[in-house]
């Protein structure tokens, strides 16, 4: 028999329901993206708790999006006599994920970077890395490195000072390549050849000497030959000169009393000597005493301007043949100031130094050497070494003398005819 059953039952029951409702809406755990679920309504249908999650924001470098916003629980419905079960609230959509970010397009190569030009040390510009893409994505490949410069060759070296001490010439340092930005270290340049050393500097880029070489001389007075009848008794230094070496050396003498670096092309000298000049002869250079005569047209010369080209001139014939010119400064007179000589030639010096500097032209400083020799003997002993009464002449002694200092020179220039001077 069946039992009807009680209001009080009937109204457990919905309380029993309404709690489970209300259990069940706590219990509603938001998901990394989904909306909980709205309450059971007693009765009627509880509202559906709102749903959807906020939409991720594209993160840097397409990171995840933020996780959506749990769905607000839908209210209990009201209690409705013995109402069905309300259905569950619709659960909330899942939060999109955020759009992941757009990888960066890769950045272009850097172009290759150009190769250094030749000069002093080549630079070598590396082309730039391409730029980073937007959004993280992957860094351009760096540019390929720029070709190394070729390193560029020496300067020339400058003389110092009136002294003619000079650096190296046509060689100079060696030319270092500097690097470009990120590009390899431009290559070291190449030692220039030897150039023009000045008095006692080595390394002179001399034609071989040959089985047999002359030494040929053009100058004044001072380097002249003199007739044995003359009655003075001057010798030039360069008539005693070929004592000085072995028998494979010659000495053609061919400076002349009176003569400047200007008379003495002008008047044929120098073509006569020039023609003699074989491959491998020497030809030393000896002007001054008589360039200085200003009241002289014919023989006054610039030291600024035309001695200097007159001085080309008798290099410049001489390399046209194969010999090897040489400079050498004018001796100096005997010109005393108490124990002090006084050097004359001034601009003159100056000037051979810096054509000998310019022309690769090796200079012997024939004007310091004699100074200094002068000084050492003092005012008194040095008069037994010139002419009576003259203190530009030498004689015999002072001329054998003045000769030596001028093989001291050469060894000390390290020109190779030293080889063959005597001990």
């Amino acid at each position: 028999m069946m039992r009807r059953r009680s209001g009080a039952h009937g109204a457990a029951l919905l309380v029993a329901t309404v709690a489970f409702a209300a259990l069940a809406a706590s219990c509603g755990t938001a998901g990394d993206s989904t909306g909980a679920a709205g309450a059971s309504g007693g009765g009627g249908g509880a509202a559906a708790g709102a749903a959807g999650g906020a939409s991720g924001t594209p993160g840097d470098g397409g990171g995840g999006g933020t996780i959506g916003t749990a769905g607000v629980t839908g209210s209990a419905g009201a209690a409705g006599t013995a109402g069905a079960t309300a259905t569950g609230g619709t659960t909330g959509a899942a939060g999109r994920g955020g759009t992941t970010g757009v990888a960066g397009t890769t950045g272009a190569a850097g172009a290759t970077g150009a190769a250094g030009t030749t000069g002093a040390g080549g630079s070598a510009v590396a082309g730039r890395g391409g730029t980073t893409g937007a959004g993280g994505g992957a860094a351009g490949r760096g540019g390929t490195t720029g070709a190394a410069g070729n390193g560029g060759n020496g300067g020339n070296g400058g003389s110092t000072g009136a002294a003619g001490i000079g650096g190296a010439g046509r060689g100079g340092a060696a030319g270092t390549g500097s690097a470009g930005r990120g590009g390899t270290t431009g290559s070291a340049g190449t030692t220039g050849a030897g150039g023009s050393a000045s008095v006692d500097a080595g390394g002179w880029d001399a034609p071989p000497l040959p089985a047999m070489v002359t030494i040929h001389v053009a100058g004044d007075s001072t380097a002249a030959v003199f007739p044995a009848s003359d009655a003075t008794m001057r010798v030039g230094w360069a008539a005693v000169l070929d004592p000085l070496f072995d028998s494979s050396v010659m000495v053609n003498d061919a400076a002349l009393s009176g003569r400047s670096s200007k008379s003495f092309i002008d008047e044929g000298a120098w073509a006569t000597l020039e023609a003699k000049i074989k491959p491998g002869d020497y030809l030393f250079v000896e002007f001054a005493h008589n360039d200085e005569k200003t009241d002289d047209p014919a023989r006054y010369t610039d030291p600024a301007t035309t001695y200097r080209t007159n001085l080309r001139t008798y290099i410049n014939g001489a390399r046209a043949r194969g010999g090897f010119p040489v400079l050498l400064t004018s001796i100096c007179r005997r010109q005393f100031s108490g124990n002090t000589v006084t050097a004359t030639h001034g601009a003159y010096t100056t000037a051979m130094f810096a054509v000998g500097q310019e022309t690769g032209t090796p200079v012997i400083d024939m004007e310091k050497r004699t100074k200094d020799w002068l000084m050492a003997l003092g005012p008194t002993a040095s008069v037994a070494m010139f002419a009576s009464g003259d203190n530009t002449h030498l004689i015999m002694p002072g001329a054998v003398e003045v000769a030596k200092l001028a093989v001291a020179g050469i060894r000390a220039a390290g020109l190779p005819i030293a080889a063959r001077a005597l001990p």
